[in-house]
C-alpha cells in the first residue's frame, strides 16, 4: 500500500499508472495523460512511479480510537427488527423446534403434548404461527451467533403500535409510542442513546429468553422502528439491521398505507431516503425480509436496502432461519464506498446527459460479493447521429469497442488499444481512508463479429439485468424491458458451445422473470384505461426489426404508454405507488445479481 495522495491529471483526474508515460520537457518532467491528452508537469523519482496494474493509496490512517476496537475481532453489530403486530399470529402449516413459553398461545404445542391443528384439516397437518417462525429462526441465528461469532453484538427491537427497544436483553425494554412515533429528531435521539450490547457471548441467554417472551398485536410502526434500529446499528460501522415484517407501516413516520396523493406518497419516500443516507453514512446494511403472501409496499423498503448493501427477500416463514444466516454470511468489508471509471477521451459514458468520459458512483456499503458495472460508447465526430443503436452496440460498449469506429477520434489518433481506469474510494471498518486505482488497456476493432466472439457474457449478463431492474423500480416499464430483450437477442446470437448455452439460459430465465410481470403490470393498466390487451404486444413487436432498435419507434412507443398518464413522471409515480411486491422483489433481488450467479443458477 502506498502513502500519500496519487498523482492526478488536472483537467481529467485520471491517476498516474503502470502504463504511463514521463518525459523530458527540458529539465522538467511531463506526464501526457493517456485519457484526455493533457500535459501534466510533475517532479517524481522512479519509486514513486506505480509499477502494477492494481494499486491502493492511505489517503488517511484509521483514528488511534475506534468504535469497534482494534483487537481484530469482529465486534459488529446486529439488530434485529421484528414485527410483533396482530398479523403476525396467522398460522402456516409446518413445525418447528420452539422453546416452551409461560403463555399457551405461543406454544405450537396444546395442553397435552399434541400438535395444533386447524378444524378438519388433516392429522399429520400442524400449524405455527408466523411470530413463531421468527422467534425460532432469530434463536437459531443468536446460537449460531454466540458459536462462531462470540465477539459480535446483537440487540433486539419490537414494533406494533409501539416500538419496543429491548437491546441486548440485559436491561429494562424501552417502549415508544404516540407522538414520538412521528418525531424524526426525537427517534434518533432514542436511537442513539441506547447502549451499545454486550457481546453475543454473554447475551445469549437472556436475549433468548426475550425472544421467546414477544406476543404479538397491534399495528405496525415499521417506519420508526427501522430508524430507531438504523440509529442503533450506527454506533459500529459494518453493523447490520435486519427487518422481518409481514405487514405495511401503517403507525407514525414513514406510513406507507392508504396513500390517497402522489404528495403523501412522496412525503413517506422521502422518509425512507433519508434512512437509507443515514445507514450509508455510518457504513450499516438493511436488509429487508417479507412473509411470502404478505403485501409491504416492498418497492420502498426495498430502495433502503439496495442502497445499503443490504438484500430483500420474501420468504416462507418456515425457512427464515436459511434466510437469516445467509444475510448474516455476507459481512459488509468497507464503506461510503465510491467508483469513479474513467475511459479515453474517443469515449463516452452512456446514460449521462453530458456524454462525459467520467462516471461517479456513490455505492455505499460493499461485502465481498458486490459487482458495480458500467457502460460506454463511442464517442462521434459527425453531428449527425445514428437513427437507430444495435444490440451488438451496446455489448460493444460495454466490452470497450465499437461495432463501427469510421468518423471517431479513436480512428482519426490511430488507435489499436485503450486505457480503462477505475478509482475505487472508501473507509475500512477501522476507519482508514484509502483509494484503489486499477488501471488496463483493451484492444480495439472495428469488426463486431470479433468484438462478441471475446465478449464475456457474465458480466454483460450482470449489467443488463442490474440496468433493467433500476429501471423497473423507476417505474420506467417498456425501457426496462427493451433493454432486457436486446441483450437477450444479443446473447443468443452468439450461443455457441454448452457453456454459452447455459449462461445464456440463466439470463433469459432471470430477465424473462422480470419482464413478464411488467408486461402484467403494463397490460392491466391498459386493461383500466379501456385499451385491448394486445396493443401492448404489437407496439413492442413494432420496436423491433432482426437485431436492430429502432429508436424513433421506441420513442413513439413510449409516448402510446405513457398517454395513460399525463405525463412520464406521473406515470413512474404512479407505478411506484402501486407497485406489487412480487415485481419489485424480482427487481431488487435482479439488481444484486453478480456475474457468478449468472454462471451458475443453482442459487435461484
Amino acid at each position: 500500500m502506498h502513502t500519500g495522495d496519487p498523482v492526478t491529471c488536472t483537467d481529467c483526474k485520471a491517476m498516474l499508472s503502470h502504463i504511463s508515460k514521463i518525459t523530458k520537457d527540458g529539465e522538467n518532467q511531463v506526464w501526457i495523460c493517456e485519457y484526455c491528452g493533457t500535459s501534466n508537469p510533475v517532479d517524481l523519482v522512479s519509486e514513486e512511479i506505480p509499477a502494477e496494474a492494481d494499486v491502493t493509496y492511505m489517503i488517511e490512517p484509521a483514528p488511534a480510537t475506534t468504535a469497534s476496537g482494534r483487537s481484530g475481532k469482529d465486534e459488529s453489530l446486529v439488530v434485529f427488527c421484528i414485527d410483533v403486530s396482530g398479523s403476525m399470529h396467522e398460522e402456516v402449516p409446518g413445525t418447528m423446534r420452539l422453546k416452551r413459553n409461560l403463555s399457551d398461545r405461543f406454544c405450537f404445542l396444546n395442553t397435552h403434548g399434541e400438535n395444533k391443528r386447524l378444524h378438519g384439516q388433516w392429522r399429520d397437518v400442524t400449524y405455527v404461527t408466523r411470530l413463531q417462525s421468527i422467534q425460532a429462526a432469530v434463536d437459531s441465528q443468536l446460537q449460531e451467533l454466540a458459536k462462531e461469532h462470540p465477539n459480535r453484538r446483537v440487540a433486539l427491537v419490537t414494533f406494533n403500535s409501539d416500538v419496543t427497544v429491548v437491546g441486548d436483553g440485559s436491561g429494562i425494554p424501552l417502549t415508544i409510542a404516540g407522538e414520538k412515533l412521528n418525531s424524526e429528531d426525537e427517534l434518533m435521539r432514542i436511537g442513539s442513546e441506547v447502549m451499545l450490547p454486550t457481546s453475543i457471548a454473554n447475551s445469549r441467554d437472556t436475549l433468548g429468553k426475550q425472544i421467546f417472551a414477544l406476543e404479538d398485536g397491534g399495528q405496525t410502526a415499521l417506519g420508526p422502528a427501522l430508524l430507531v434500529s438504523t440509529v442503533i446499528a450506527c454506533q459500529v460501522p459494518g453493523s447490520k439491521v435486519i427487518i422481518c415484517t409481514d405487514g405495511m407501516a401503517n403507525t407514525g413516520l414513514g406510513n406507507l398505507d392508504n396513500l390517497v396523493t402522489t404528495e403523501d406518497f412522496e412525503v413517506a419516500s422521502v422518509f425512507y431516503q433519508k434512512v437509507s443516507t443515514i445507514a450509508k453514512s455510518k457504513g450499516v446494511s438493511v436488509s429487508i425480509l417479507t412473509i411470502a403472501g404478505t403485501e409491504c409496499r416492498l418497492v420502498e423498503l426495498g430502495r433502503v436496502a439496495s442502497q445499503t448493501g443490504g438484500q430483500v427477500n420474501t420468504v416462507d416463514p418456515l425457512k427464515l432461519t436459511q434466510e437469516f444466516g445467509n444475510i448474516l454470511a455476507d459481512p459488509v468489508i468497507a464503506t461510503r464506498v465510491v467508483a469513479t471509471f474513467l475511459v479515453h477521451k474517443g469515449l463516452y459514458i452512456r446514460n449521462d446527459a453530458s456524454k462525459s468520459s467520467r462516471a461517479v458512483k456513490e455505492v455505499g456499503n460493499v461485502s465481498k460479493g458486490t459487482e458495480i458495472t458500467f457502460e460506454y460508447g463511442v464517442r462521434r465526430t459527425s453531428s449527425k447521429s445514428s437513427a437507430s443503436t444495435t444490440a451488438a452496440g451496446n455489448s460493444e460498449a460495454a466490452a470497450g469497442v465499437s461495432s463501427s469506429a469510421s468518423g471517431s477520434e479513436l480512428v482519426q489518433d490511430q488507435l489499436d488499444e485503450l486505457p480503462f481506469q477505475v478509482h475505487i474510494s472508501y473507509i475500512d471498518l477501522e476507519g482508514a481512508k484509502a483509494v484503489r486505482v486499477l488501471t488496463q488497456t483493451k484492444p480495439i476493432t472495428k469488426e463486431r463479429k470479433q468484438a462478441e466472439m471475446y465478449m464475456n457474457m457474465p458480466i454483460l449478463s450482470t449489467h443488463a439485468i442490474q440496468k433493467s431492474s433500476v429501471m423497473a423500480v423507476e417505474g420506467d416499464y417498456t425501457p426496462s424491458r427493451l433493454n432486457a430483450y436486446m441483450y437477450q437477442r444479443l446473447f443468443y446470437r452468439n450461443v455457441s458451445d454448452l457453456k454459452t448455452m447455459n449462461q445464456y439460459s440463466v439470463y433469459n430465465k432471470r430477465s424473462s422473470s422480470l419482464s413478464n410481470k411488467l408486461l402484467h403490470e403494463q397490460k392491466t393498466e391498459a386493461q383500466s384505461s379501456g385499451l385491448e390487451l394486445c396493443d401492448l404486444d404489437v407496439e413492442e413487436s413494432e420496436m423491433h426489426t432482426g437485431d436492430t432498435v429502432d429508436a424513433g419507434k421506441t420513442k413513439k412507443t413510449g409516448s402510446k404508454l405513457l398517454k395513460l398518464f399525463k405525463n412520464p413522471s406521473t406515470a413512474r409515480t404512479s407505478r411506484r405507488m402501486n407497485c406489487p411486491d412480487a415485481v419489485a422483489r424480482i427487481a431488487f433481488v435482479n439488481a444484486s445479481s453478480s456475474s457468478r450467479a449468472m454462471e451458475d443458477d443453482s442459487d435461484d
